[in-house]
């Protein structure tokens, strides 16, 4: 597992081609997203999402949780909290915390000022445009601008195109038919959002060439 970017486990790489507006945030009427995490095709961990609304606002919580066993010792074991604050459809912060092994390897906070954003990690400081957004997957209108890395906090680059609509199937192994948005650069990942623009799973190839797919519960 030592060839796994963990910096792709959340986000991978974007950046924007010229894109159709799409539907402000797409939060689910339930108030939550829980999606099991495959890697080639064996259970690999959990990706669980809260959405609470704040009047115009909106509060979303994510916690991940990945691990690799070989026989029967942990080679690997990854977990990442990330909290947004989204006002009138608009990012306005974040921040987030990531733990492998043991250890914190990233800690993020991005901040929205009236012309940037300020993001300060526990490795470096960045300024992104005000227009970016944080690639946590959830959102499908996020795919229209500048996109950040909510790990990291580095800006992304992607060429982003909308491919239509073809079938992705959920965690009960039925299939839904869902808008299908490819994201190409350093690194592949394609996302699926359903009829009412909710996030139905990604699939992304990491540099080992392993296939990670998040499939809805």
């Amino acid at each position: 597992m030592s060839s796994l970017d963990r910096r792709t486990l959340i986000a991978g790489v974007v950046g924007a081609a010229s894109l159709p507006r799409l539907a402000r945030a797409a939060a689910p009427p339930s108030g939550k997203l829980t999606f099991n995490i495959f890697r080639d095709g064996r259970p690999f961990g959990q990706y669980l999402m809260t959405f609470v609304k704040m009047g115009d606002g909106l509060k979303v919580t994510t916690e991940a949780a990945m691990a690799f066993r070989l026989a029967g010792i942990t080679t690997f074991d990854y977990k990442h909290h990330c909290e947004e604050i989204w006002q009138g459809g608009q990012f306005v912060e974040l921040h987030s915390r990531s733990v492998r092994d043991g250890r914190v390897t990233d800690t993020v906070s991005a901040i929205r000022g009236a012309y940037e954003i300020t993001v300060n990690t526990d490795k470096n400081n960045f300024i992104v445009p005000a227009s970016a957004n944080p690639l946590t997957h959830w959102n499908p209108a996020s795919l229209n601008g500048k996109l950040f890395n909510p790990q990291d906090g580095k800006r992304l680059e992607f060429t982003i195109r909308n491919i239509g609509r073809d079938a992705f199937p959920l965690a009960n192994r039925t299939q839904i038919t869902a808008d299908h948005w490819m994201l190409r650069g350093d690194q592949q990942i394609d996302e699926w959002y359903d009829d009412t623009g909710v996030w139905a799973g990604l699939r992304a190839v990491f540099p080992d060439k392993s296939i990670i797919e998040y499939h809805r519960v």
